[in-house]
């Protein structure tokens, strides 16, 4: 999964307060990765290269999918897999069962590529060509789309991996901003990180907790979802749900909230965020400064 730095979470939740849309930072997090994953793989490519010198595809099974320095995990997007797309078929990403899938992965696109090959009429050709502190090499067909495809498999990780850390990264520090920016005292907070209370099937992991002028728990949901999402409408049930954050809701979200005389504030296009957010506190009589 992504990590994103400080600052990127920094910026989304300035973006969020102001009403803006936050996902330019996240696309722009997942291009800074991606280049420079990409700008590494390259690098050992000319290392293994150089190295070998097999003229067959045996290279770069030997330098990128059974290389010890590499995790499991960087053999399997090498070769074209996702991680996680083995945990879902197989049940489990033990490293031999990754190792394995990798393998038998990379000689079925090494089998497809050398089909293409004879089967293309048009005589196209595609490589690659690398320099690296003067040096020089150049992939063939078969190794080109090779590596076209571990690029691609990779650009795909690090997109889902980023969309759904996301909100996880902003929840907290998005309502931590919010109560500080609105006086909420800080005994009335808390950002704990909640455990499923196994006596109420319902009592999920809540994303954050405030406390009313009483000291009773308010619980306050999070989501950085598309509109229309219908998590939005089942949260309120399956965490008993005392206040919702969204980026963006339906109409019928809004409707849903309405009925269940449930608060809600929607952030984008928002240019009034802390006086909702006040309006909000004061409904569910949580203490903060006029």
């Amino acid at each position: 999964m992504m990590t994103f730095q400080r600052q990127v979470i920094d910026n989304t939740i300035e973006k969020l307060l102001k009403g803006e849309d936050y996902r330019e930072e996240v696309v722009n997090a997942i291009n800074a990765e991606f280049f420079d994953f990409a700008i590494g793989f390259f690098k050992e490519i000319v290392r293994a290269k150089l190295d070998s010198e097999d003229i067959s595809l045996e290279w770069y099974k030997t330098y990128f999918i059974n290389n010890s320095e590499f995790e499991p995990s960087e053999s399997a997007i090498f070769a074209g897999m996702n991680k996680k797309t083995i945990t879902n078929i197989y049940g489990t990403a033990s490293k031999e069962i990754v190792l394995d899938v990798a393998n038998a992965n990379l000689d079925y696109l090494s089998t497809l590529i050398d089909e293409l090959k004879q089967d293309s009429s048009d005589e196209i050709g595609i490589s690659i060509k690398l320099n690296y502190k003067d040096v020089y090499v150049e992939l063939n067909l078969a190794e080109s789309l090779l590596v076209i495809n571990a690029l691609a498999t990779k650009k795909a990780a690090i997109r889902g991996g980023a969309w759904s850390s996301i909100g996880k990264k902003v929840e907290k520090p998005l309502v931590t901003r919010l109560c500080l920016l609105c006086g909420v005292p800080k005994e009335n907070i808390d950002s704990s990180i909640f455990i499923k209370n196994m006596e109420l099937d319902y009592d999920r992991e809540v994303d954050y907790k405030l406390f009313d002028k009483n000291m009773n728990s308010i619980r306050v949901e999070v989501k950085l979802m598309g509109k229309g999402n219908p998590e939005s409408a089942d949260v309120i049930h399956a965490r008993n749900t005392n206040l919702f954050i969204a980026d963006t809701l339906s109409q019928q979200n809004k409707n849903q909230f309405d009925s269940n005389n449930i608060p809600y504030i929607e952030m984008k296009k928002n240019n009034n965020v802390l006086g909702d957010f006040k309006r909000a506190l004061k409904r569910l009589n949580v203490p903060y400064k006029e």
